[in-house]
């Protein structure tokens, strides 16, 4: 492997490890929205608009990244795009968070039933995401 695809072939990693930094770092302000909720004090628009902000770039960033995965491992790592376990945990990190973005967004719309919904699908998305990670380093050149 020539040595620009070996540094190449870390972009796809470096890009994941900041998704799941970012998604960590949603879903602390999501956890603040919920302790200010559950004492009675209000959330404030800033916390809340902030939340949502970091969650869209976030899930942006992790659908971006799974489809550069496949690309990668065919052209950088000279192996199968679709030929791993951490491609079907990858396919189950995407499902989360788009249920995650599906809940937040039905959330924001004024459905309070979705709360629990989307705390369940942000903390499987996140842990998912982690275990893709650790799936993930077989893979490294």
């Amino acid at each position: 492997m020539e040595n620009w695809q070996r540094v190449l072939a870390f972009a796809h990693p470096a890009w994941m490890v900041v998704s799941i930094a970012l998604a960590v770092a949603t879903a602390r302000m999501g956890l603040e929205i919920r302790r200010r909720r559950l004492k009675g004090r209000p959330p404030g628009r800033a916390l809340r608009e902030r939340h949502l902000r970091f969650g869209q770039i976030s899930i942006g960033m992790v659908a971006l990244g799974f489809l550069a995965g496949p690309p990668s491992m065919l052209y950088l790592r000279e192996r199968a795009s679709f030929d791993s376990f951490h491609f079907v945990l990858g396919l189950i990190v995407l499902g989360l968070f788009l249920w995650t973005a599906w809940s937040g967004r039905a959330l924001a719309s004024g459905d309070q039933e979705a709360r629990d919904v989307h705390r369940i699908a942000a903390g499987a998305a996140i842990a998912a995401a982690l275990a893709s990670s650790i799936a993930g380093f077989t893979l490294l050149p």
